[in-house]
C-alpha cells in the first residue's frame, strides 16, 4: 500500500491531549490519525446505511414528509 504525507495545523493543547493518547497505547501519531479515519468513516458508513434502512420502512409505511414523522413519534 503507498502512503502520502500531509501536514496539518494543531493547537499545541489538542497536540499534547494527542501524544498522551498515542503514548497510552504505545503507537505513533501517524496510527492515531489512520485510525481515527478509518472510524470517521466507517462510522459515516453506518449512518448512510441507517438512513437508507429508514427512508425504505417509511416508504413502505407510505411515510412522505418530515412532518408525518414527528407527528408520529409525538403519538
Amino acid at each position: 500500500m503507498s502512503t502520502k504525507t500531509l501536514n496539518i495545523a494543531l493547537d499545541e493543547e489538542l497536540l499534547k491531549s494527542i501524544d498522551e493518547a498515542v503514548k497510552q497505547d504505545m503507537g505513533s501519531r501517524s496510527e492515531y490519525f489512520r485510525r481515527l479515519a478509518l472510524a470517521d468513516l466507517a462510522r459515516r458508513k453506518r449512518w448512510e446505511q441507517l438512513f437508507a434502512a429508514g427512508k425504505s420502512v417509511g416508504k413502505q409505511m407510505g411515510i412522505t414528509s418530515e412532518e408525518q414523522v414527528y407527528k408520529l413519534l409525538k403519538d
